[in-house]
């Protein structure tokens, strides 16, 4: 039997398992400690991420983005992807005035469907 055509299989595999790991810890990728709630739940739907980590800072998809920019990126974001929902991830040590500055944005650029990401109790 012929061990050449196996091992070509068994590399695809792992590659494709690898690369689509990768894919998946860059679209979370902001280091933030969500904060936790009894009733969290996991979403199943498409959506667009937008974090915020404990400094304050904002990120699109992963991306940096200035607050004075957020709506227009997410707009931009929803005319490429064609998504219409958004996944709101904040530190549970960021400003309470930053995550309601982000919400506001979200809001202005037409999105009504907006999920706050928290872990479930008990987590870690």
């Amino acid at each position: 039997m012929e061990m050449i055509p196996l091992m070509d299989i068994t590399f695809n595999l792992l590659s494709f398992f690898v690369y689509i790991s990768l894919f998946m810890v860059l679209q979370r990728g902001v280091p933030i400690r969500l904060p936790q709630a009894d009733t969290a739940e996991t979403a199943r739907y498409e959506a667009i991420t937008v974090s915020v980590d404990a400094q304050g800072r904002i990120f699109l998809e992963g991306r940096p983005v200035p607050r004075a920019e957020l709506t227009s990126a997410i707009v931009d974001e929803i005319h490429s992807t064609k998504r219409e929902s958004v996944i709101l991830r904040a530190d549970g040590g960021a400003s309470y005035q930053v995550v309601v500055e982000a919400l506001d944005s979200i809001r202005m650029a037409g999105i009504t469907k907006v999920s706050l990401e928290a872990e479930p109790r008990g987590a870690q």
